[in-house]
C-alpha cells in the first residue's frame, strides 16, 4: 500500500506544482485561514486514489466535510489528509509545504507519506514493519532517529512560535546545554527529526489533527514519537474536535523530553 500511498503523493504534487508556477489566487476560508487551487486540486487526486486502494476506508481531509464524531467514533481504520500542508509557506514561495496522507487504526497512526512537492521528494512511514524510507526520484533510502548528543537541535514554526518554545531554550541552556534552532514550515520540522536532523519539536499553537498525523507515522516507523506535554503518546479521532492539544514530537526518550518541559515552567507560566 505504501507504493500507492507514495504513487498517490507525487500525483498530488504535480497538481500543486503547476498552480505554484502560476499566478495564482489566493481565498480565505471560514476560518480565515487562506486557501488556493493547489489545496483544492491535490485534494481531488488524493480522494480519488484512497477510493482506488480500498472505498471502504472513510478519509478525514482539510478540504472536505467533518463528518460529526458520532460517525467518526465507529471508526476503526480512517485516513487523515492534509492536501497542503503550509499554505502560507506556498503562498509566500518559500517551498516549505507538503502532501501528507495517514492510514489510522483506532486512534494510532500505522502507515505514513509526506511528500515535498518542490524537492520531488517524498518520505513515508509502515510502523508495523518499522521501515522509514526517503523516496528520491531514482531511489528509496532509510532514514532514522538519532540519539540525543552534547548538542540539541530543535525545530520551530515559522507563523507559530510562542514564548514558551524560547523558555525551554533557556532551561536547557541554564542545565548546560547547547540548543540549535532550525526554523521550518509545514509537516517537515517532524520529518527532519524522523531522518536524524533534529531531536524535538514542540507545539503550543492550535493545530489539526491532518497536521502532523502523515508526519508522525513516519517518526514512529523512524524510531520517535508524538507525545502529550505529559508524556502520553498522541491519539487521533477521540474527540468532536479535530484540534491537537499541545504536544511534542522527539527522536527518542519522551518521558526525559516531558520532564525538561514542566521543569522550564511552561505548563504554569502563560505567554
Amino acid at each position: 500500500m505504501l507504493s500507492e500511498l507514495v504513487a498517490i503523493t507525487r500525483l498530488a504534487h504535480r497538481e500543486i506544482l503547476d498552480v505554484y508556477n502560476s499566478n495564482f489566487i489566493v481565498d480565505t476560508k471560514s476560518d480565515n485561514t487562506p486557501i488556493t487551487d493547489a489545496d483544492r486540486r491535490a485534494h481531488e487526486v488524493i480522494m480519488e486514489g484512497l477510493e482506488n486502494i480500498d472505498p471502504s476506508i472513510p478519509v478525514l481531509s482539510e478540504e472536505g466535510e467533518i463528518p460529526p464524531f458520532d460517525v467518526r467514533r465507529s471508526w476503526d481504520q480512517h485516513w487523515i489528509v492534509d492536501p497542503l500542508d503550509g499554505t502560507r509557506e506556498f503562498t509566500e514561495r518559500n517551498d516549505e509545504f507538503t502532501v501528507n496522507i495517514a492510514l489510522i487504526e483506532r486512534g494510532i497512526p500505522k502507515l505514513g507519506v509526506v511528500g515535498i512537492p518542490t524537492k520531488d521528494m517524498v518520505y513515508s512511514g509502515d510502523v508495523e514493519c518499522a521501515i522509514a524510507l526517503r523516496h528520491t526520484v531514482d531511489d528509496a533510502s532509510p532514514i532514522s532517529t538519532t540519539q540525543l548528543g552534547n548538542s540539541l537541535r530543535m525545530t520551530t514554526s515559522r507563523h507559530y512560535t510562542t514564548t514558551k518554545n524560547q523558555q525551554i531554550i533557556d532551561y536547557l541552556e541554564s542545565i548546560g546545554k547547547r540548543v540549535k534552532v532550525k526554523t521550518v514550515g509545514s509537516s517537515i520540522k517532524v520529518c527532519y527529526i524522523a531522518e536524524g536532523q533534529a531531536d524535538i519539536y514542540v507545539r503550543f499553537g492550535l493545530s489539526n489533527e491532518w497536521d502532523i498525523a502523515a508526519a508522525h507515522s513516519v517518526l514512529r516507523a523512524a524510531g520517535g514519537g508524538v507525545y502529550l506535554l505529559d508524556g502520553t503518546p498522541k491519539v487521533y479521532n477521540q474527540s468532536e474536535s479535530t484540534l491537537n492539544s499541545a504536544f511534542f514530537a522527539c527522536s527518542a526518550h519522551p518521558e526525559e523530553w516531558s520532564n525538561i518541559i514542566a521543569l522550564s515552567g511552561v505548563l504554569t507560566n502563560e505567554s
